[in-house]
């Protein structure tokens, strides 16, 4: 659905629903456009995901997806070792330390690496939804409590997860409204434009919006890309406001009161540092290169837990300590993080964010009221530390294991037992819709099925390679498929991409050599 207003401040109302009725991505802007707070839990089958979103900014997503965890992830990217993840997992359950604070106390990783795998890990649960077209969805009344510092820029997400993922049906219904009519650019959506960071064939599509009111057709002839692949850029940025129909757009714009995300009233700066002896320009304070990289990864240390942390905790400072011993705690806390020592970007936002926290801190201890306050809390959590058993901290072991339902189902489907393969491997693409592995062997256990199948299977197939064009398994089935079913044409065409993709499986080559000796008879 391209959502309008209305509908996008009736969905961030809602307390229920379902991803039939509200896709991801629309839900996803409803929220962000209002600045939510809450966490909303989505369940299909027996998987559940549950996203914890502050300020309308998805920061954390938790679910019962063993794939999904930290150390699975890394291995599964090739960044841990198997020996190193079960070794440092004993090491978290047994002492009840987060996975990536022993990752960083054993040097498997720095905190600039471990805060870009734990971006990618929350962008790839978060992708996962868009696939979904099922699923009930509940806002849950607790308080989002994210421990991490992760944030997700909600229009690239939303970008990427239809581009990439929306299911082919969502996005051809929703941009049929669109056919044979003029298209523009939104003159003034709810988030720029440039905030996007767009692809080639992204930004040819939207260069050929100008000037304004040229028709789909127009664009696929001017932009020479494939229909599929304009629709979904289309569908993308139409959900986000950025693209419209011509006459959708009022002439005067600021009595529309279309709904946009409210600015936010910025609060007052921090007093100024004191100033140096001498004047010197920022670009000659800003550290060299060596000694950039050194205070990136101290910034990113601190950066990964300070949402963990409480004013003791993340100033150093002792319990007993005197307001002089405090306040040099802090001062030494904001010479190791002032943003204005760096060059201006990401990492001179995250200082400015960790400064501003320390600030705050140092007025709660400087508080002697929200100081004992917080001395109280802190005993009382030492306590009930003390009364937990030692064995407290295990190993979940309930979470939904994706990978061993697919090795048990290949075994049964390598054995000729289809029919009960055929659940394993549709239980492992459902927690791991993302897996081209498991979407390849679902679609060809599905045909072996019953060829009845072919047709649902050739479509699953052909949206895996449209996905992953590296999938060369996806290549291979469908080239077989074809074969199967007489089509020999489309049959060559995908057994020749397979042989490209599966070299030095051999495959792909004793196929095409049965499809040259069936079209000899």
């Amino acid at each position: 659905m391209i959502p309008t207003s209305e509908q996008l401040e009736e969905i961030a109302r809602r307390r229920e629903g379902s991803l039939a009725e509200v896709p991801f991505a629309p839900l996803l802007l409803a929220h962000a456009l209002r600045q939510s707070s809450l966490v909303l839990e989505v369940r299909r089958r027996q998987v559940w995901k549950r996203i914890l979103i502050e300020d309308g900014v998805p920061v954390d997503c938790r679910s019962n997806l063993t794939h999904e965890t930290l150390g699975r992830f890394m291995v599964a990217e090739g960044k841990l070792g198997e020996e190193d993840f079960t070794a440092c997992l004993s090491r978290s359950a047994s002492r009840g330390v987060p996975f990536g604070e022993i990752l960083l106390e054993h040097g498997l990783v720095t905190p600039t690496d471990l805060f870009r795998i734990l971006q990618q890990n929350l962008a790839k649960k978060l992708l996962d939804l868009f696939t979904w077209n099922e699923g009930e969805l509940r806002w849950l009344d607790e308080a989002p409590a994210a421990e991490s510092s992760l944030k997700v820029k909600v229009p690239q997400l939303i970008l990427t997860g239809v581009t990439r993922f929306a299911p082919q049906e969502e996005v051809d219904m929703s941009v049929a409204p669109l056919v044979g009519k003029k298209l523009v650019l939104h003159p003034q959506p709810p988030f720029p434009l440039d905030d996007l960071r767009l692809s080639r064939h992204q930004s040819q599509i939207t260069e050929a919006l100008h000037p304004p009111g040229r028709r789909m057709g127009e664009l696929a002839e001017l932009t020479q890309l494939p229909v599929d692949e304009i629709t979904r850029v289309l569908y993308a940025l139409s959900i986000l406001g950025m693209v419209a129909t011509s006459d959708s757009v009022p002439k005067d714009l600021t009595s529309t009161g279309s709904f946009v995300r409210p600015v936010p009233v910025p609060p007052p700066p921090p007093p100024p540092p004191p100033p140096p002896a001498a004047t010197v320009p920022v670009a000659a304070v800003a550290p060299a290169d060596p000694d950039l990289e050194r205070r990136r990864n101290e910034i990113m240390q601190a950066y990964l837990s300070y949402r963990r942390q409480d004013a003791f905790d993340l100033l150093g400072a002792p319990e007993d300590g005197t307001p002089a011993v405090c306040e040099e705690r802090f001062l030494d806390f904001a010479r190791r993080f002032s943003p204005w020592t760096l060059p201006p970007g990401d990492l001179a936002e995250k200082a400015r964010d960790l400064f501003l926290t320390g600030a705050r801190a140092y007025a709660e201890l400087a508080d002697s009221e929200q100081r004992n306050t917080l001395l109280f809390r802190r005993k009382t959590l030492r306590e009930e530390r003390e009364k937990r058993p030692t064995a407290s901290f295990a190993i979940k072991t309930d979470l939904l294991d994706s990978e061993s339902q697919y090795k048990r189902g290949k075994t049964l489907m390598d054995t000729g037992k289809h029919r009960e393969a055929l659940m394993l491997l549709e239980f492992a693409a459902d927690c791991d819709p993302q897996n081209s592995l498991y979407a390849a062997e679902l679609a060809w256990c599905r045909f072996l099925v019953t060829a009845g199948h072919a047709s649902r299977s050739l479509k699953e197939l052909n949206e895996t390679l449209r996905r992953d064009p590296n999938c060369g398994l996806a290549a291979f089935y469908a080239g077989e498929i074809e074969r199967q079913v007489g089509n020999t044409g489309e049959a060559e065409a995908h057994l020749r991409r397979a042989i490209k993709l599966m070299s030095p499986d051999r495959r792909p080559i004793e196929a095409l050599k049965a499809l040259s000796t069936e079209r000899k008879r």
